[in-house]
């Protein structure tokens, strides 16, 4: 099961230059991205949750990240939020790492418990 690079570009409203997207491999590139896993699977659904550095501040609180996918004949992103101060747009660089990260789905980890004390 795969979640289309045309998918998050689709759902970033992004091109391949745009901000988001440069910046989002950059945090990836940077292993900032420190989990990333699905916290729940259903027949049409999954939920996935991550933990991304703040790159002002390595050693503070990571940011949380969490999401819906619609899965039909194709995976769709239904929404993402972040912790950061952009991530209410669901468009931040953070999001878009994750989103990056889960174009393989079958590599996804099963998460369990909560992901911040």
């Amino acid at each position: 099961m795969f979640l289309k690079l045309s998918e998050i570009f689709k759902y970033l409203d992004a091109k391949p230059d745009s901000r988001c997207i440069v910046e989002g491999e950059e945090v990836l590139h940077a292993n900032h991205l420190i989990l990333c896993g699905k916290k729940s699977s259903a027949t049409q659904s999954i939920k996935i949750a991550g933990l991304c550095l703040q790159t002002s501040a390595l050693q503070g609180q990571p940011h949380q990240i969490e999401g819906t996918f619609s899965i039909d004949n194709d995976v769709k992103i239904v929404e993402m939020k972040c912790s950061c101060k952009a991530g209410l747009s669901g468009t931040c660089k953070h999001i878009s790492a994750l989103l990056l990260n889960c174009s393989r789905l079958y590599l996804l980890h099963n998460l369990r418990g909560p992901i911040m004390p």
